[in-house]
């Protein structure tokens, strides 16, 4: 009898030992997308107060000091490890379907690069249409803008350094008052200016 109680405890051990093995690998393909993350209500559909709402908890997890402000040596680590969630195949480098995956979630699919080429940031707006929520098309045309843009060599990928470069310019323009820190007033202004909900 004892020789069995061993045996199943042995058995049980392993069990719980493959299942642990299991879910080991498989946590890294289950890391959350912004767009999972955005969508809180999970109905599929990202509104504009959704959106805010992300922005506004990721201003708190990037303020390491919990401070109220961001300096830049904050915002560039958060960067740094945004690109890394970005970068789903570890390869150094983000391709448009990394970020449209990301933040489009997976009913979104990538345009062709032709047309791709043609948008510019500077004309989309999340909700182009005003309507309150963000649909598929309009995220889609924003993120590949976005790319497009911050893909400084224009070969179809955006590098580490692309990628921060990029994000410094983007610190410069979100410190309106050019005193070296983004309050989380000025942080909001620029993420509902993205959005196309920011008043003039």
């Amino acid at each position: 009898m004892k020789k069995g109680i061993v045996i199943l405890g042995a058995g049980l051990i392993l069990l719980l030992m493959s299942g642990a093995a299991t879910a080991q690998v498989k946590s890294p393909a289950m890391i959350r997308t912004a767009y999972s993350a955005m969508d809180a209500n999970g109905d599929g559909v990202v509104t504009v107060t959704e959106h805010a709402a992300f922005w506004q908890g990721r201003f708190k997890d990037m303020d390491a000091d919990r401070d109220g402000k961001l300096t830049a040596a904050e915002f560039n680590a958060a960067e740094k490890r945004f690109f890394g969630d970005m970068d789903t195949d570890d390869d150094g480098a983000l391709l448009a379907k990394e970020y449209i995956a990301y933040w489009c979630g997976p009913k979104a699919l990538e345009p062709a690069k032709s047309k791709a080429k043609t948008k510019t940031k500077s004309k989309k707006k999340l909700d182009a249409d005003k309507n309150g929520k963000i649909g598929d098309d309009e995220c889609v045309a924003f993120w590949v803008a976005e790319i497009f843009d911050v893909d400084a060599n224009q070969d179809g990928k955006v590098t580490s350094e692309e990628y921060m470069a990029a994000m410094a310019s983007a610190f410069k323009e979100m410190d309106k008052d050019r005193n070296g820190f983004i309050s989380i007033e000025e942080h909001a202004y620029f993420i509902a200016k993205k959005a196309g909900a920011a008043k003039k």
